[in-house]
């Protein structure tokens, strides 16, 4: 769903050129396979890409967690409470 949401505000702030990437194997594994498959989240597969097809240019490719310690960081400022946000400074990423 978080893919799904980044492409929806990418979109809203007008880009035309967006490289997702995820440190899920499985979901690129899913994306790969197209309507393929038959999991749980392919109605989420079906509006990425429907939201994919958007974009002058896109990408969805896998990143090892390692590589991607800014968003996993970043992702666990998320609370029930608020799901979204926009950052107006950059945040600090250290790890803890």
């Amino acid at each position: 769903m978080a893919c799904r949401d980044g492409l929806v505000v990418a979109r809203q702030l007008g880009l035309r050129k967006v490289w997702l990437e995820s440190d899920c194997q499985e979901l690129i594994k899913l994306w790969h396979e197209g309507d393929k498959q038959h999991s749980n989240i392919l109605p989420i597969l079906k509006d990425i890409r429907e939201l994919s097809s958007l974009f002058e240019d896109f990408k969805f490719s896998f990143i090892n967690r390692n590589c991607n310690r800014v968003a996993h960081t970043l992702a666990k400022q998320v609370t029930s409470e608020i799901q979204a946000g926009w950052w107006q400074q950059i945040p600090t990423c250290r790890d803890r």
